[in-house]
């Protein structure tokens, strides 16, 4: 009933224990690579169906020629059965004479009689009655001998098909009858192996053929007294078709082919015929531009013109005689060139999106579908797609790139080939639509102050690409800077934008986090530069006098403002009270990191001047404000050396 029976793929399909919903219509289908065929039962459900039995029969019986003779068959069966009789295996019906009748009880038993009045010598012979039923067929055989000289009855041409096996018995009526011999051109059978006679007048050739047995076969009955009757039987043996196999060469769309289909041997007349099996890919009506051309009466030939693709299928030459049937298949390939069901072309894509480009063709045989990649930024020098990358595969043709990036744009080839012609190719351009990219997203760059400085940043992407400048998250717009001391340039680069950013004197207020935001059709990103403008330190300050003795000091003082540049060291400058900056100034170094120091080797009771300079990479700060001390007094060291007296007066 048009839905599949899952599981059963043997020829005979069993059902155990049958339902009410197991009735329908059943189909069956086998397949090859080149056709398929059906066939279809249907179930019926009704009562229980018994195949027919013979519940009453009849029994052999010899009697005079005169009386009548009545022969009676009863048989049961679901569905009634119905009962014929045979004569000698002739089907017999009404005469005169014989009275065939049949009836049903009301149990349901089928009776058939069969009546012959004033029983004739020729009427004997072995009867028959058969019952036969859509659910099968039974039957029962017995002799009715009539007394009386030997008798044949007339035999009809036996045709019969070579190969096959010959059965005939020799109707033989009149009783008692001594022998039955069986002649053929005069000669008593068997006359060689196949050949087997019985007593009862049967024959049997096995595997006949044409040129041994095909003749006039006499059958002889002969009684006690030397009486013999004789019966002729015309055997024709019949040959069934035999088609010659022709190979059948592939062909090319619009060449012309020839099918031919041979019958090396078989009876005429034969009935030569074409039919054509399509692929399960084309329609199953006949192609147009197909003629046959019958060249004789055993043999036939397609023609085709002109072959397209839709010849291709399955060809197939019947002939037939009377003796049988034979069949021959073959096969018609049309080799196609590919040609594009659906051809490639450039496709952009999203950056990490999931790319798929398709690349079909057909052709016959199905053409391969391969794709390439360029190795270069242009086309050609094209190589295999890596098969250890899981993130780019073919399936069916259609190249399919998971999370597609910037690495994937470039051209691809799609080849298809089938071995018919040079096949098909195309070229396309893949390209990856990123928003911009900076490959850098936070840098340091140093300017002294005073000087011009330029910031840039470069962005990867797709064009056109618009760039703004932050400065501590503020927007930088040129032209309202009244100062004119910023300016910004664009340069358009193979595969992005390049923006500065000019700064024509830097001050300390420029130390600040530039941002660079590139923005295009499919995002942006940013990218920010932490100008640093670097200076002499400020002078230091908070300079004080922690302690202090005859001979040193020890200060302490505030580091200052850096500049933007690590304090390398710090120079404390004194000198006399009385001295001048330039020529009578002593200079300590400390180390950047300190803010205490000593200074030593100063003289008790002096008076000094005393400040810092701080310095860095730059340069040297302004001195911080100077500090006077006065030293503290000492006792004398020692007595007095070197003691000189000079006379005032003599």
């Amino acid at each position: 009933d048009g839905k599949a029976v899952a599981g059963h793929e043997e020829p005979v399909l069993r059902i155990d224990s049958v339902r009410k919903e197991d009735k329908g219509m059943y189909q069956c289908v086998i397949r090859n690579e080149q056709e398929s065929a059906q066939a279809s039962a249907e179930l019926k459900l009704g009562g229980r169906f018994e195949p027919p039995q013979i519940k009453h029969a009849f029994n052999e019986e010899t009697m005079q020629p005169g009386p009548s003779v009545f022969l009676k068959c009863v048989a049961t069966g679901n569905p009634s059965p119905e009962i014929t009789w045979e004569l000698d295996s002739k089907k017999l019906s009404n005469t005169e004479r014989l009275q065939v009748g049949q009836y049903v009880t009301v149990n349901g038993d089928v009776v058939s009689h069969l009546n012959i009045s004033s029983v004739h010598t020729n009427d004997g012979g072995l009867y028959k009655c058969v019952a036969t039923s859509k659910v099968g067929s039974a039957e029962h055989a017995a002799k009715l001998n009539v007394y009386g000289l030997p008798f044949v009855r007339p035999m009809e041409k036996k045709a019969i098909v070579a190969g096959e096996t010959l059965v005939v018995t020799c109707p033989v009526a009149g009783f008692p009858i001594e022998s039955i011999i069986w002649e053929r051109d005069q000669r008593q059978l068997p006359i060689n192996r196949k050949q087997k006679v019985f007593p009862n007048g049967t024959l049997i050739i096995e595997n006949v053929e044409r040129l041994s047995d095909q003749a006039t076969y006499t059958c002889v009955a002969r009684n006690a007294q030397g009486y013999s009757v004789r019966g002729t039987l015309e055997v024709q043996v019949m040959a069934p078709p035999r088609l010659t196999p022709f190979p059948v060469v592939p062909v090319m769309v619009g060449d012309a082919a020839q099918l031919s289909c041979l019958a090396s041997r078989g009876d005429t007349p034969l009935n030569l015929s074409w039919s054509y099996i399509a692929p399960r890919d084309q329609p199953i009506q006949p192609p147009p531009g197909l003629t046959v051309v019958p060249v004789s009466p055993v043999n036939s030939l397609l023609l085709i013109p002109s072959v397209s693709e839709a010849h291709r299928g399955m060809y197939r030459c019947d002939a037939s005689n009377l003796a049988g049937q034979d069949t021959h298949l073959m096969e018609l390939i049309v080799n196609v060139p590919p040609r594009w069901i659906l051809e490639p072309t450039d496709k952009a894509f999203a950056q990490g999106s999931d790319a798929k480009v398709e690349c079909k063709a057909d052709g016959f045989p199905k053409p391969s579908v391969t794709w390439k990649r360029a190795s270069g930024d242009s086309p050609g020098d094209y190589k295999d797609l890596k098969p250890n990358n899981p993130d780019i595969r073919v399936e069916d043709g259609t190249l399919l790139i998971n999370n597609i990036q910037k690495t994937n744009e470039g051209y691809y080839l799609c080849e298809a080939v089938n071995g018919i012609g040079s096949g098909l190719s195309a070229v396309i351009m893949i390209s990856v639509q990123a928003p911009p990219q900076f490959e850098i997203k936070l840098r340091n760059q140093t300017a002294r102050v005073g000087e011009p400085t330029v910031l840039q940043c470069e962005a990867k992407g797709e064009k056109p690409i618009g760039i703004l400048w932050n400065m501590d998250n503020k927007r930088l717009d040129p032209k309202s800077d009244i100062s004119n001391r910023y300016t910004i340039r664009e340069e358009i680069l193979p595969n992005g934008v390049l923006s500065d950013l000019s700064i024509k004197s830097t001050e300390r207020t420029d130390s600040a986090l530039f941002t660079c935001v590139a923005t295009n059709a499919f995002g942006s990103d940013d990218t920010s530069i932490n100008m640093i403008v670097q200076e002499v330190p400020e002078a230091p300050y908070g300079l004080k006098v922690l302690d202090k003795s005859g001979r040193s000091v020890q200060l302490s003082w505030n580091a200052p403002y850096d500049g933007k540049s690590p304090i390398k060291k710090y120079l404390i400058q004194h000198k006399i009270s009385k001295g001048t900056w330039q020529a009578d100034q002593d200079t300590v170094l400390v180390p950047g990191s300190n803010i205490v120091a000593g200074v030593f080797n100063l003289r008790p009771a002096t008076t000094y001047h005393l400040r810092i300079v701080a310095e860095n990479e730059i340069g040297e700060s302004d001195p911080s404000d100077t500090v006077t001390i006065i030293t503290a007094e000492e006792a004398p060291s020692g007595p007095p050396t070197g003691v000189k007296v000079e006379a005032m007066d003599q």
